[in-house]
């Protein structure tokens, strides 16, 4: 892990932008991950767009109020929830991916 915290640079926008599969970004607010990062991901993976003129993005971003990263795991009681409706939502067809 150590490694991998020195030596990864990130993911090319290039190579966010070609994951066709829905993804639920979520992070803390008081996270490591800093939130205009999450949203440029989100952004990236198609959300971030005028649902209601556009419709919702196949992509998801949750920011949960008074966390960590680490301690994400204490918000079960809101993860599930949110992870159960997004893993159980309509998949878009092959051709919209």
């Amino acid at each position: 892990m150590q490694q991998l915290d020195q030596n990864f640079k990130g993911w090319l926008p290039e190579e966010i932008q070609s994951i066709k599969a829905p993804a639920l970004v979520i992070i803390g607010d008081s996270d490591i991950v800093r939130p205009e990062h999450a949203v440029e991901m989100f952004r990236l993976l198609d959300g971030g767009v005028a649902g209601d003129l556009a419709g919702l993005s196949r992509s998801r971003l949750a920011v949960i109020p008074g966390i960590t990263h680490v301690a994400l795991i204490d918000r079960v009681d809101w993860l599930v929830p949110m992870v159960e409706e997004f893993l159980n939502a309509p998949m878009p067809d092959a051709q919209s991916l």
